[in-house]
């Protein structure tokens, strides 16, 4: 699994960054089903926050059905059906361009520019 980034300065709470990047990283396939994901105390200490954050978070995964916790081996991955993991992953999209949009206009960004920093950063990002 890719590590998990948080922002302490995000209006997010850090629960909340941390369940969105482990969905993420479930429903893109980076982390097989099967696969357990990092121990409550090891990524809380990875991270510097309470286990009761990263707890909190993977409970929420599991209510999702996306982990089982299992005694003895930790929180393990659950098989997800494609196309529900393909309808997640879109709509994420979507609403990260929703939110996209409304900075920009809010920026005063046109649309050429908004082209020219998505294909700068798509770039980059590879």
């Amino acid at each position: 699994m890719r590590k998990v980034l948080i922002s302490t300065s995000a209006s997010a709470p850090i629960y909340e960054q941390i369940k969105t990047q482990v969905r993420s990283a479930i429903l893109s396939g980076d982390v097989a089903a099967g696969e357990t994901l990092p121990s409550l105390r090891q990524l809380a200490a990875d991270l510097r926050v309470s286990v009761i954050t990263v707890t909190r978070a993977y409970n929420d995964l599991v209510h999702e059905g996306l982990v089982r916790n299992e005694h003895g081996r930790g929180f393990v991955v659950l098989e997800v059906d494609p196309t529900i993991a393909s309808g997640a992953l879109e709509q994420r999209v979507a609403a990260a361009l929703q939110e996209l949009l409304i900075a920009a206009r809010s920026a005063h960004l046109d649309i050429d520019d908004m082209h020219r920093r998505l294909d700068e950063a798509w770039r980059n990002n590879d």
